[in-house]
């Protein structure tokens, strides 16, 4: 049996990354193609010497982005936690980077112990694209967006549902297509638009598929009622477009209840909230 570097005495490495996903397939390891978790894989091998396996908090398909990705892996390595950002990042192409690292218990995965994530989508509604955010932002001119409509459609979708109908077919989709939204947020930024969700998980490209139902209100050709009975139909066909993935960008992720429900009452609270 091949000896890996999870192997003797072992100690758990949660890592947050951010990357920009344009030239990536995605986060999950795919034979002949370049993917987040194949490249950090491939540099903490190189730094480790041993193959190292390592879980994502969150699948992101080719073309999402990340400001807080979160990763972990177990190794027996004696390099110190606080050596790997900038070991790390001298094997890493510049569209991803290591933004901290820091020891946890064995029991830490940071997929299965994350309690939340948050996902921004982004609009440039200006008239010509902003060159240097074209990469991370839908460019969609929308000053005649009906926002307090989009507004009114979005909480439809906050709470717990079954979003069969904004959940895209894949090869492993899971058992149960009921998940909770928790929030929410539609705000102006000068020319940008944001579209904030929050929620404990999410289905292949629900967060996607909901941000184009959502713009379909927006431009007044659904309404709140409608975006309603396409989520109780449990019919993808009935909900909207799934938007374009180079807008999404996965803020954070959660691994506290009692720090995620404040931090998203704080960004509810302002005048859009």
């Amino acid at each position: 049996m091949a000896e890996t570097a999870a192997s003797g005495g072992a100690h758990n490495i949660h890592l947050t990354l951010a990357y920009d996903g344009t030239d990536f397939h995605g986060w999950q390891v795919q034979p002949g193609l370049r993917t987040v978790e194949g490249v950090l894989e491939s540099a903490l091998s190189d730094l480790e010497g041993l193959p190292v396996d390592v879980h994502g908090a969150s699948r992101t398909d080719q073309g999402v982005h990340a400001l807080g990705q979160s990763a972990s892996f177990v190794t027996s390595s004696r390099i110190p936690v606080e050596r790997y950002v900038k070991a790390l990042n001298a094997r890493l192409p510049l569209d991803l980077r290591v933004c901290a690292a820091r020891s946890m218990p064995l029991e830490f995965h940071a997929r299965f112990s994350a309690v939340g994530k948050h996902y921004r989508y982004c609009l440039d509604g200006s008239s010509v694209p902003a060159i240097f955010s074209a990469r991370y932002t839908l460019h969609y001119p929308y000053p005649s967006l009906r926002l307090d409509d989009l507004r009114l459609a979005a909480k439809v979708l906050e709470g717990e549902h079954d979003f069969a109908s904004f959940q895209c077919q894949s090869e492993d989709a899971p058992l149960t297509s009921v998940r909770r939204v928790d929030a929410i947020l539609v705000t102006e930024n000068g020319s940008l638009l944001h579209i904030d969700v929050w929620g404990r998980s999410f289905l292949y490209k629900m967060v996607r598929t909901m941000v184009g139902t959502l713009l379909e209100v927006g431009r007044g050709k659904w309404s709140a009622a409608r975006v309603k009975e396409a989520l109780e139909a449990r019919d993808r066909r009935l909900a909207g477009p799934t938007a374009p993935a180079h807008g999404l960008t996965l803020c954070s992720v959660a691994y506290e209840l009692a720090a995620m429900y404040p931090a998203i009452r704080e960004a509810c609270s302002g005048p859009n909230g």
